[in-house]
């Protein structure tokens, strides 16, 4: 898995997305192999999909930054990760990242023909998610909200 062509479009769709979408300035690190899994910082958006690659591109972050995110999302304040507005808010934000970054690769790569899965949360602590014969890059990013874990698997289709 090479971290420039597959992380990269995710990090430049999160330094784009948060910043308009939610005002939100962010900072980014540099990616580092992940391996086939992580441990959650307690909040999770998970995004699968399928096509030229398949994979799973994993917004993690700690359930006060989910609840951050969410309250600038729709100006509203929340207490739990569990309030569906919370939830939905995350969702959301994770499947538009990685709708601009699979735009980015299908518009590059002609022929790719990638497709999202909707979005899926976890929200809990102590829970590991594991990439099932994938091995991932992740790369952290700064935000004023906190900090975000951006972790991609990918697997190329075979020819």
């Amino acid at each position: 898995m090479n971290a420039d062509t597959y992380v990269a479009p995710f990090v430049r769709a999160a330094a784009d997305v948060l910043p308009s979408m939610l005002d939100l300035a962010v900072t980014g690190g540099q990616p580092q192999p992940e391996g086939d899994s992580f441990r959650s910082r307690g909040f999770t958006v998970i995004v699968g999909f399928t096509g030229g690659w398949s994979g799973r591109f994993f917004l993690d972050m700690s359930q006060d930054t989910a609840l951050q995110l969410a309250g600038l999302l729709t100006g509203e304040q929340y207490h739990s990760v569990a309030e569906e507005e919370v939830l939905l808010s995350c969702a959301e934000i994770g499947n538009i990242i990685s709708g601009h970054a699979i735009t980015e690769v299908n518009d590059r790569l002609p022929g790719c023909g990638i497709r999202l899965t909707p979005p899926s949360v976890f929200a809990g602590t102590e829970v590991s998610m594991f990439n099932v014969k994938l091995s991932s890059w992740s790369v952290v990013m700064s935000t004023a909200a906190g900090d975000l874990r951006l972790n991609v698997a990918v697997e190329e289709a075979r020819s």
